[in-house]
């Protein structure tokens, strides 16, 4: 279990970041801070859908009340927010002062937002979960405030790892006793025994996606691969044993028959519905999945931090930060509403969909609650040394998507994964020259 930091205010008691009080003059000048010019407003741009919209309209009008500058929340599908920015950013005017970045976007955008190092301190940074910093964090600049994290942990069937029948089996087949896995080869034990009566133990993400690669790097993490994909140096790491070991056991469980024989259209939510439809015992899938299974049935879906292999348990993350536009004219205002929204990372627990954060505090507050056990379940993975960030590079898109040809080319039988790796890493080297 991980060890709890001491906090001289106690859980959840970090005092309100106060608001620097904002004198408005007029500068001749036209410029949005300007009170005799323009309206007091600050514009935000999220995802359609997302918590961030759910968040931002549902705080705005208190903002309003504290600060006197209305929010506009502009939303735009998943799909079309790094274009919309791109297209900002090259225009060299900021349609938007607050952006709804996901960590995958912070380098390709990095000259083109406000580093916040010097607006804040330790008691904002000291209550940041695992990975949070590091991976808001570019050339040493700090380039947004945390909305939430996000990881895979293990969700699985309770009533079948209780069942005394179950029991006695298993540890007759296997000669140990039967319990949640912590390991590869328990995990790969447990899913080749539960596959029977129409169930699969567990899924693999096979379905060319960001989804699957994330999956393999989980895997790659837990054998000892860090850094992630590239070096510092941009070196191409993805050929190597950890990897190979990685994509080799995914392999294994498909060629088991102890996942669905559609693997190669498989991912997050297809996983899910399978395991909410009683198809799957286990699945080792984002936490917030956790709640929704959960929801469905609250008697016999349990959660349990990530699996480990040789290196201990891993895994990948995706966090989100609201960042500041560079040109934005409303710079000190659109910092205050970063802290603001800070202050009130709670409600992306309370309000939010998803029911994950970006404070360990909040993390902390919830994770006992009924519904709410993924959060422990995270903050257990997240704290272990291969727990990381994918890569900080522009072209990730791009290598993506090599990665995951190479996981769909192995898990077919049309490469090994030794060849498949290597030709990803050709691939990727030309990438990123």
């Amino acid at each position: 279990m991980r060890k709890r930091r001491m906090k001289k205010l106690g859980l959840f008691a970090l005092s309100a970041i106060t608001l620097m009080s904002v004198t408005l003059t007029g500068c001749g000048n036209g410029s949005r801070n300007s009170s005799d010019s323009k309206e007091k407003k600050i514009t935000v741009l999220v995802e359609s859908g997302s918590p961030a919209e759910e968040i931002a309209n549902s705080t705005a009008n208190d903002f309003k009340e504290k600060t006197g500058y209305e929010v506009i929340v502009d939303s735009v599908p998943y799909s079309g927010m790094y274009d919309k920015v791109s297209t900002e950013i090259k225009a060299k005017a900021a349609a938007h002062d607050v952006v709804c970045l996901d960590v995958l976007w912070l380098s390709a955008f990095e000259n083109a937002l406000t580093p916040l190092d010097d607006q804040v301190d330790e008691k904002i940074t000291d209550d940041f979960l695992p990975t949070l910093k590091e991976g808001g964090t570019l050339n040493d600049n700090l380039l947004g405030l945390p909305m939430w994290i996000n990881s895979k942990v293990l969700i699985y069937r309770k009533d079948l790892f209780a069942d005394e029948t179950n029991k006695a089996n298993f540890k007759k087949q296997y000669g140990y006793e039967l319990d949640v896995p912590k390991t590869w080869e328990e995990y790969k034990d447990c899913a080749e025994f539960f596959t029977k009566d129409g169930m699969y133990g567990t899924s693999v993400f096979g379905l060319a996606s960001g989804d699957t690669v994330c999956s393999f790097l989980d895997h790659a993490s837990q054998a000892g691969a860090k850094p992630l994909v590239l070096d510092k140096n941009n070196k191409v790491l993805v050929d190597e044993k950890p990897y190979v070991e990685a994509l080799q056991y995914l392999c294994d469980l498909y060629q088991s028959g102890s996942v669905p024989e559609e693997t190669l259209s498989v991912a997050s939510t297809e996983s899910q519905e399978m395991f909410n439809n009683g198809k799957l015992a286990m699945q080792l899938n984002w936490s917030h999945q956790y709640a929704a299974a959960y929801a469905l049935d609250n008697e016999n879906v349990g959660v349990a931090p990530m699996i480990g292999g040789s290196a201990g348990v891993a895994a990948t993350t995706g966090p989100w930060y609201e960042c500041v536009m560079k040109n934005s004219e409303n710079q000190k205002m659109s910092i205050e509403y970063l802290k603001f929204m800070y202050d009130n990372n709670e409600k992306y627990m309370t309000e939010g969909a998803l029911k994950i954060a970006g404070r360990t505090s909040v993390y902390e507050k919830y994770e006992n609650q009924p519904g709410d056990e993924h959060l422990g379940a995270v903050l257990d993975t997240l704290e272990n040394e291969y727990s990381q960030n994918r890569p900080a590079t522009p072209y990730w898109t791009e290598i993506e998507e090599e990665l995951a040809q190479a996981v769909q080319a192995a898990l077919s039988g049309k490469a090994t994964p030794e060849d498949a790796l290597k030709d990803a890493k050709e691939a990727i080297e030309a990438i990123v020259e």
